[in-house]
C-alpha cells in the first residue's frame, strides 16, 4: 500500500517516523511536510520526504476545491492566525500543492494528525475528492493511548453516531482494576502534555521562519514574523493568575476545567466561545446554588480569558479560580461542565454528573441533571469499550517503533 503521511510539526514528524517504522516493511511510506525542520528530521531518519512547496504550480486549477474553503480556513479565521488576504493565498498554495502532489504519486492512504487546522483539513478534503482513504491520529489523553480513526477525531470520527456502550467483551473486573490504578496515579500533581510543551523554547521555529523568509512560495500557519515568534517564546505565559486557596471538602461546587481558547475541537465542534461557556456555567451554578470552580488550561496564552473570569469574580461571590489537581477536583465536585474536552471522560470515571456544551464522542453517556441517577452500567460499558477496544497503544511523546493497525 502506498501511504503518504502529512507531518507538519517536528514533534509529529518524530511520532510519525515511529509509526512508519512499523509499516515500512509491508508498505511504501513517504512523508509530506511544509516545515523545513520537520523535513530535515524525516530525511535524517531515512524516509522519503518532500516539501509540499515543491509541488506548487500557479497554473493548477483549484475551482473544484472552493466549495470547502470556508470550512477549511475556519480555525485560522476565528483564531486570527492569518489575515483574510493571507488566508486566500495560503488556501490556494495548499490546494495547488496537494493536487499536483497527488497527480504525481499513486496514493492509497493519506495519514493526517487531527485534521482540524488548515493544512490537515485541506489535505483531507482533497483526498476525498480523489477517492483516497484517510487515517487520522490524535492523542488519547490517557497514558500511552492514541485515537486513530478513518474519518476524523472526536466529534468528527466514524464512531460519533454509534452506541459505544454495546461491548461484547466487557469485563467489569478489568475495568475496575484499570480505573483504580489510573485514578490513584492521576490524583497526584501533574501537567498535561500541552502545558509541558508550551514551556519549552522551540528553537526549530527559527529554522522554519528563516526558510519561509527566503522561500519563493512559503506556506505559513500564522502571520507572526520571526521577531513576533521570538517575543512570544520569551514572554509566553508571563502573566500571573491569583488562584483561590479552595479546599475540596469545604464547599459544594461545579467544576469547569477550561480548554485552550483556540482549541480546534472547541472552535469546530461547539457553538459557544470560552466566554459564553463561562457565562453558561455560572448561570447553572447559581440555579443549583453551588460554587463554580474554574480551572484555566495550563497552556492558555490568552490573558483576556483570565481577565474575563477575574471581572466576573468581582461581581459574583461563588466563582473561584483554581490550579489544583484536576482529578482531585473531579473527585470532590458535584458536577462537571466541559465544552468537549476529554476531561468529560475523566468525569465519567468518577460517575459524576457531566454536562457537555459542544459535540463530543462521549456526550450521550453523560447525565447533566443532578436530580437524575447516573446509569453506571452504561457508563462502565462505554469506558471499557473506549479504553480497551477503541484507543490504540502508543504515546506521542515516547520513543521506539509503534505498531498501529491501518484498518482502525
Amino acid at each position: 500500500m502506498n501511504i503518504t503521511i502529512l507531518a507538519i510539526a517536528r514533534e509529529k514528524a518524530k511520532f510519525f517516523c515511529r509509526v512508519a517504522e512499523g509499516w515500512k516493511n509491508e508498505h511504501s511510506v513517504r512523508f509530506l511536510t511544509t516545515r523545513y525542520n520537520s523535513y530535515r528530521y524525516i530525511k535524517h531518519k531515512n524516509f522519503q520526504v518532500n516539501m509540499l512547496q515543491e509541488f506548487y504550480r500557479s497554473d493548477v486549477d483549484i475551482e473544484e476545491f472552493m466549495k470547502f474553503k470556508e470550512s477549511a480556513v475556519l480555525m485560522e479565521r476565528i483564531a486570527n492566525l492569518l489575515s483574510p488576504k493571507r488566508i486566500d493565498q495560503q488556501f490556494a498554495l495548499l490546494c495547488k500543492g496537494f493536487k499536483k502532489y497527488i497527480s504525481r504519486n499513486e496514493i492509497v492512504k493519506f495519514v493526517i494528525w487531527n485534521g482540524s487546522m488548515l493544512q490537515g483539513y485541506t489535505a483531507s478534503k482533497i483526498a476525498d475528492h480523489f477517492g483516497i482513504s484517510k487515517l487520522f491520529f490524535e492523542t488519547g489523553n490517557l497514558p500511552n493511548k492514541l485515537f486513530v480513526d478513518p474519518e476524523g477525531v472526536n466529534a468528527a470520527s466514524s464512531l460519533t453516531d454509534k452506541d459505544l456502550s454495546i461491548c461484547s467483551n466487557y469485563n467489569e473486573e478489568n475495568l475496575n482494576n484499570f480505573l483504580t490504578e489510573h485514578k490513584r496515579k492521576k490524583e497526584e500533581m501533574h501537567l498535561v502534555p500541552q502545558a509541558k510543551k508550551g514551556k519549552q523554547l522551540n528553537y526549530f521555529t527559527i529554522w522554519d521562519s528563516l526558510y519561509n523568509l527566503f522561500a519563493q512560495h512559503p506556506i505559513l500557519e500564522n502571520d507572526y514574523t520571526l521577531f513576533d515568534k521570538l517575543k512570544r517564546m520569551r514572554f509566553a505565559n508571563k502573566f500571573s493568575i491569583d488562584y483561590d486557596n479552595t479546599q475540596y471538602g469545604n464547599t459544594d461546587y461545579i467544576l469547569f476545567p477550561l480548554q485552550v481558547s483556540i482549541d480546534s475541537q472547541l472552535i469546530r465542534n461547539s457553538d459557544l466561545t470560552t466566554q459564553e461557556s463561562i457565562d453558561y456555567a455560572l448561570n447553572v451554578a447559581q440555579e443549583d446554588n453551588l460554587a463554580l470552580l474554574i480551572k484555566p488550561h495550563p497552556a492558555e496564552k490568552n490573558k483576556n480569558i483570565i481577565t474575563y473570569i477575574c471581572d466576573l469574580k468581582k461581581q459574583h461571590n461563588n466563582i473561584y479560580l483554581t490550579n489544583q489537581n484536576t482529578y482531585q477536583l473531579i473527585k470532590h465536585c458535584k458536577k462537571l461542565i466541559t465544552i468537549n474536552s476529554t476531561v468529560g471522560i475523566e468525569g465519567l470515571m468518577y460517575y459524576k454528573h457531566v454536562e457537555v456544551l459542544g459535540k463530543a464522542l462521549y456526550k450521550r453517556y453523560c447525565e447533566p441533571d443532578l436530580t437524575k441517577p447516573i446509569n453506571k452500567d452504561i457508563v462502565n460499558r462505554f469506558l471499557y469499550n473506549y479504553l480497551f477496544n477503541i484507543l490504540q497503544h502508543g504515546s506521542v511523546y515516547g520513543c521506539g517503533k509503534l505498531t498501529i493497525n491501518l484498518e482502525s
